[in-house]
């Protein structure tokens, strides 16, 4: 489930940082960029996770 989240992220932010529109200005262009990375920040939060070990106690 947490790859196909990853996934959905990768692919947004993939869409979003290369995603061109006139009509927004040089501002809209850094914050599309900003949130495009921030997606692939996120998906490889996502992807990394913890994984749990198994404690014993003897």
């Amino acid at each position: 489930m947490r790859w196909f989240l990853a996934i959905l992220f990768i692919m947004l932010g993939a869409f979003l940082f290369s995603l061109t529109i006139d009509d927004i200005g040089n501002i809209g262009h850094i914050i599309m960029k900003i949130i495009g990375f921030g997606c692939f920040f996120i998906a490889g939060f996502i992807v990394k996770g913890k994984k749990e070990k198994n404690k014993q106690s003897y």
